[in-house]
């Protein structure tokens, strides 16, 4: 089970995410995620501080919203990613993709 928790800090949405997202759960996670876009939320962080693992299905849906959101003007950074996330998008090579910070504020502050 994945726990999303949505708020909004300075005319960003923050979507917090728990748990995996993983085959099972990243169809949550996109429906969430796409509906915040559909609303014509642009700006989007998502804090990853509590996701304890990533597999191709999570990446693959956050590949995926991203592209979304870009698609309308706007842009999803990521925070607070851990060792082992970190180390996924490392070798998938999505710390190049997309903007990683270390905290949800600073994420924030980037837009």
């Amino acid at each position: 089970m994945i726990d999303i928790t949505a708020s909004e800090r300075n005319g960003i949405y923050v979507f917090a995410l728990g748990g995996r997202i993983d085959t099972l759960n990243a169809f949550e996670v996109d429906r969430v995620l796409r509906g915040a876009v559909l609303k014509g939320k642009r700006n989007v962080v998502l804090d990853m501080t509590d996701v304890s693992y990533i597999n191709s299905s999570g990446s693959r849906t956050l590949a995926d919203v991203l592209n979304k959101v870009r698609a309308r003007g706007g842009d999803l950074k990521l925070a607070v990613l851990n060792k082992k996330v970190m180390r996924v998008f490392q070798i998938i090579g999505f710390d190049k993709v997309f903007s990683l910070y270390d905290t949800v504020e600073m994420a924030v502050a980037g837009f």
